[in-house]
């Protein structure tokens, strides 16, 4: 399985609550920046399934990665409340270990925050080799026991 993980775009640091911030203008397009790279260095092979937090940076920066992918991600993406800011690596590994029991060969964008994006990183490969900043996109290769970073695209 090719798990991708992505932070969300630069934010805002004002807003009513941390669930309600929005991305910069910046946030947006490096967001769609790096969702075109992403594009490209997957040549062709799907993403099966997005699984965003539905906090408001992370479904602005899915809609960048949507319209760089033409719209045509919509049907694929969820939204999942265990990879919010203080999601829960175990809960994350459990639901890619079952997807995986249907799709070994899949394709999985995570769309989600710090810290947990790192920690994700680290529950998969052993340790956390990435700096996250906003946008940082990490591709692992996971063979249902361990993961290695196979690529990590800075904005």
């Amino acid at each position: 399985m090719r798990i991708i993980v992505m932070r969300h775009g630069e934010a805002e640091m004002l807003a009513p609550s941390d669930k309600e911030r929005h991305l910069t203008q910046f946030g947006k397009t490096s967001s769609f920046q790096q969702s075109q790279w992403l594009k490209t260095w997957l040549n062709s092979t799907a993403l099966d399934k997005v699984i965003v937090s539905p906090y408001a940076r992370a479904l602005e920066t899915f809609e960048q990665i949507n319209a760089a992918f033409g719209q045509s991600l919509t049907s694929r993406a969820e939204t999942w409340d265990a990879i919010t800011p203080y999601g829960n690596t175990d809960l994350v590994r459990n639901y890619l270990e079952m997807l995986a029991e249907d799709q070994e060969d899949a394709s999985i964008l995570l769309v989600s925050h710090l810290p947990l994006v790192g920690e994700i990183v680290t529950e998969f490969c052993g340790r956390n080799t990435v700096s996250f900043h906003p946008a940082t996109i990490a591709c692992i290769d996971w063979d249902g026991e361990t993961g290695k970073v196979i690529e990590i695209k800075y904005p």
